[in-house]
């Protein structure tokens, strides 16, 4: 038995190969690709279809005076699904690839809502999570938004969650905003 030495360098790439196809056969495999991330069309992004044409007016009239007051970004995104990624890193990444906020200053919404998964989560960018602590996030959610997301009524639901993230925001920065449409919590059965 003769043995033959490998150098290291071509060792290295071999490994290097063979992991990358690995990796590659398992994706394919588990036909869970990632669904890459769309354009954005501005504040009101509903690459989903699901939000009813009048609420879309009133959430985009909405985010623009609060942008326009404020400086403050409220992105609302709904998507049919996407794919196998992990929800909250995938939002998360969505946030930073669309540079939501200003730049140094990190002060920005998003509200995102997929279709397929039944999954919605609000990320908030780090010059606003003092003004909408977790808990905060989380009680928007809950009392204002899954209500009316969970029988698949976007438009009332997504238009709730943006008025109250709105409102936190506008009373924080000391404005008023004109056009705001008052939330409504659901009636209880």
């Amino acid at each position: 038995m003769i043995a033959t030495r490998i150098k290291p360098t071509e060792f290295c790439i071999k490994a290097a190969f063979m992991v990358v196809a690995v990796l590659g056969l398992l994706t394919v495999l588990t036909g869970h690709a990632e669904t890459p991330f769309p354009r954005p069309r501005g504040l009101v992004n509903d690459f989903a279809g699901v939000i009813p044409p009048s609420y879309e007016a009133k959430i985009r009239s909405i985010t623009a005076e609060l942008l326009q007051k404020t400086g403050v970004p409220v992105v609302v995104v709904t998507m049919p699904e996407i794919g196998g990624a992990e929800y909250n890193d995938y939002v998360n990444r969505l946030y930073s690839a669309w540079g939501i906020g200003k730049k140094g200053e990190d002060k920005g919404v998003l509200i995102f809502v997929t279709v397929k998964e039944r999954k919605m989560r609000i990320e908030t960018g780090y010059g606003v999570e003092g003004i909408l602590p977790d808990g905060l996030v989380g009680e928007i959610r809950d009392r204002y938004m899954i209500p009316y997301l969970k029988k698949n009524r976007f438009g009332p639901g997504l238009l709730n969650g943006t008025v109250a993230v709105a409102q936190v925001i506008a009373k924080h920065e000391g404005v008023q905003l004109t056009g705001q449409v008052p939330v409504r919590e659901p009636k209880r059965r």
